[in-house]
């Protein structure tokens, strides 16, 4: 039975990934991951521009899933979206994850990139549009700053996440983000 090998990009975010669970993130070489990944470094500048660029993607494809899943609830009432926004990280993310987060919080703090990496965020995004939705739907006060509270909650999240993952799971990720939830909801809705 034929097998079609994965494309090379995709092999070498698959083997950084790899590499970057059995060491520390700076001690990963550019040419560690072209020789575990079969392909020259030239193939490796093809598709990114350092071994921080693997960082902005893996973390990313995080983002992508988050948005996806959390844009396909769009039937549902802002309440029970909002919780399952709150909620993603502590729901979806593994120990397997952690390493992505640990890697772009790096990469975002020593990279000439670091502006464009914190941009990249597109739970704002998520949250404008939920906030927007129970502003109409009646159940968030209709006073409320939706671009401020979007960014007051994503950096909330982005810290309970980054804190879980620098800290290597040991942040009850469940109760932080149920906290979250809680106090912005509390804060947001209609009096």
């Amino acid at each position: 039975m034929y097998r079609k090998k994965p494309d090379t990009k995709q092999r070498l975010l698959e083997c950084a990934r790899s590499l970057f669970s059995e060491k520390e993130f700076e001690a990963v070489s550019v040419n560690e991951i072209c020789a575990a990944s079969g392909v020259t470094k030239g193939a490796f500048y093809h598709y990114f521009d350092s071994k921080y660029d693997i960082c902005i993607q893996q973390y990313r494809a995080i983002q992508n899933k988050f948005y996806d899943e959390i844009m396909a609830t769009s039937g549902q009432g802002m309440q029970a979206r909002f919780h399952a926004a709150v909620m993603w990280y502590a729901e979806n993310c593994t120990i397997d994850d952690i390493n992505i987060f640990r890697n772009y919080y790096r990469a975002m703090l020593n990279s000439e990139k670091s502006r464009l990496m914190r941009r990249i965020d597109i739970s704002e995004k998520v949250f404008s549009e939920l906030l927007n939705q129970g502003i109409k739907e009646g159940v968030l006060r209709s006073t409320i700053n939706v671009g401020f509270y979007c960014e007051v909650i994503t950096r909330f999240l982005f810290s309970i996440v980054m804190d879980w993952a620098m800290l290597k799971g040991k942040v009850d990720l469940s109760r932080e983000c149920a906290n979250l939830y809680r106090n912005m909801i509390t804060v947001l809705q209609e009096k």
